[in-house]
């Protein structure tokens, strides 16, 4: 869904993750993640950790996109609510077909 959305869109896709530095290498790598999406802001890099704001400032940063341009997709309510509050608007995945509807809600419709 993600990468049909990204090539027809031509969107820039940041990964925010707490995982640790093994295992997102190997996600990374197996999956070949680096293929579709640009940014990984790894808490294994960076120090703070999701739901800390410093993590959602670094990665708009990275980014170089106003919070109002961002799309923020976890599964993790908590986690959307607090990038919520930095003016990113948000989507809570339950599954694919209500993440799918909820993309279709920010007119974004895969190719």
């Amino acid at each position: 869904l993600l990468q049909g959305l990204k090539e027809r869109y031509g969107l820039h896709l940041v990964a925010v993750s707490n995982e640790g530095r093994e295992l997102m290498e190997y996600r990374v790598r197996h999956f070949e993640l680096a293929k579709w999406i640009d940014t990984f802001v790894g808490s294994c890099y960076v120090h703070f950790r999701k739901p800390d704001l410093d993590i959602y400032r670094l990665a708009l940063d990275v980014a170089q996109t106003p919070p109002q341009e961002v799309l923020y997709i976890d599964d993790r309510a908590m986690f959307v609510e607090v990038a919520e509050t930095l003016e990113v608007r948000g989507i809570v995945h339950h599954g694919y077909p209500s993440t799918l509807a909820a993309f279709a809600e920010h007119d974004l419709t895969p190719g």
